[in-house]
């Protein structure tokens, strides 16, 4: 039997500004890129927050290769897919953007 991981923190998604409703979301992990975007990794999807705004927008996941590279990292190390930096982001990390509060979701772009 294989066991999934447990979620580092829940992220609390609302569906409208205003909106009573939370939607609990497990995060597992996360990282940023050079432009200082962070995403985080949802069970089935990623988010990427925007803090200005207090938004996340639901993203592609990684592919298998930048996965690995990930997934190789230690938290709170560099790594590198196809000549870009990442930072995987360190627990302490996750529970501090968690914590700031509830975000709202916006559509998707295709």
């Amino acid at each position: 039997m294989i066991c999934a991981p447990a979620p580092i923190d829940v992220l609390l998604v609302t569906a409208k500004q205003g909106a009573v409703d939370h939607k609990p979301e497990p995060i597992y992990g996360g990282y940023s890129n050079a432009r200082g975007e962070i995403s985080l990794f949802a069970e089935d999807l990623v988010y990427r927050v925007n803090f200005k705004n207090q938004t996340v927008r639901q993203r592609p996941g990684l592919n298998f290769e930048a996965q690995a590279r990930y997934d190789a990292a230690a938290a709170g190390e560099p790594f590198e897919y196809c000549n870009a930096q990442f930072m995987r982001l360190t627990n302490a990390q996750i529970i501090e953007i968690c914590s700031s509060g509830s975000f709202r979701a916006t559509p998707r772009l295709i």
